[in-house]
């Protein structure tokens, strides 16, 4: 297990970050990725990568109920992400890297937070002008609050910490979207793993064996 391992902290950040990242633009989905240009040569020399799972970490992460960490279906999708085009690695699944550490991991963290904002409504009424009294379809705009549901999801990709570093993460995903919009949310989280792992910093072509 990875007890009491950087990757803890890992997590614990990516889930802070999520609970942050508040975006009143987010009306149907984004999608961000963001990887460190001095880490290039870290992807070139990479091979081979794993995913951590919640069975990997003690002690579990403390985390409420709109948050959640190592999701099954997430971690699958990563797995098939990035052993295709243009990623391209070998998977070392997660219970033989205690003796295959891999190159790469990957982590993946969820939260879903509700965020407001007002949206204007056209209102006819009469109002008063030049030739006296007319009605105006839009004579003024009417102020309504709504809330809406926000799932975010956080993929980092990280080399193994040295001892008593902190993880560096090289290479992060972030996916936006407003539940119960167009797909339904397996369709989402597919469609968004794929998309981050299309911006890989190291392209390369699969071969097969």
């Amino acid at each position: 297990m990875l007890r009491y391992s950087p990757f803890v902290l890992l997590i614990a950040s990516s889930l802070f970050s999520l609970s942050c990242a508040d975006d009143t633009v987010v009306q149907t989905s984004s999608i961000e990725v963001q990887w460190d240009r001095s880490a290039i040569d870290v992807f070139k020399a990479a091979q081979t990568f794993s995913v951590i799972t919640a069975d990997l970490v003690d002690p579990p992460l403390d985390l409420d109920e709109n948050e959640m960490a190592f999701n099954e279906l997430v971690n699958g999708l990563i797995i098939e992400a990035m052993q295709k085009e243009p990623v391209c690695l070998t998977l070392i699944e997660p219970g033989d890297t205690a003796e295959n550490p891999p190159d790469l991991w990957a982590a993946n963290g969820l939260a879903r937070t509700t965020e407001g904002g007002y949206y204007y409504q056209c209102v006819g009424g009469w109002v008063w002008g030049f030739f006296g009294w007319y009605w105006d379809s839009c004579a003024y705009w009417r102020p309504t609050y709504v809330e809406w549901d926000v799932g975010s999801m956080l993929i980092p990709v990280l080399p193994p910490p040295a001892e008593g570093e902190d993880p560096a993460r090289i290479f992060n995903g972030l996916a936006q979207s407003v539940i119960g919009t167009s797909q339904d949310a397996e369709a989402k989280v597919r469609f968004a793993v794929d998309a981050i792992f299309q911006q890989w910093p190291d392209p390369r072509t699969c071969t097969t064996p």
